[in-house]
């Protein structure tokens, strides 16, 4: 039996983290924020050593894992409004790993991140939550509306 849809939901669930972290990078580099995306997941394994490619395997599973979720959710919740489905697991997601990125480094292993890096990175999970509901539309869709 070789069902490989939710391996195609994982890739691009992966893959949908690139354009949010090259907009949190860009904001990085115009100084709007302090981390950018992949730099403050690094923090979740390093404590208070930002790194990109450590930043990059945590985004990659955590964004493969919030597609695989998302991809068995639309079993029930339907194919339509895909975007919009997305962004709204993405920004569920988000919610709940602040909690726990606040609640377990900041303040303890790194100093309280400015106010400027929430709203970078909440850009980053809609940026997210855009590219994975286009490309579940165009790759895994029953339907396939072509772009």
């Amino acid at each position: 039996m070789k069902y490989d849809k939710p391996l195609i939901a994982v890739l691009i669930g992966a893959l949908s983290t690139i354009p949010g972290e090259m907009a949190t990078r860009a904001l990085v580099f115009l100084g709007i924020g302090k981390y950018s995306i992949y730099q403050l997941d690094s923090l979740l394994i390093t404590f208070n050593r930002p790194t990109t490619i450590i930043g990059l395997v945590v985004n990659f599973i955590v964004g493969g894992l919030i597609a695989v979720l998302l991809y068995y959710a639309l079993n029930k919740l339907g194919e339509d409004y895909l975007v919009l489905k997305s962004v709204a697991a993405g920004l569920l997601f988000w919610f709940v790993f602040e909690l726990i990125f606040t609640a377990t480094v900041e303040g303890k292993f790194i100093e309280i991140r400015p106010v400027s890096d929430y709203y970078i990175h909440l850009l980053a999970t809609i940026v997210y939550g855009i590219t994975m509901g286009l490309l579940f539309n165009k790759y895994l869709s029953k339907r396939s509306i072509p772009l």
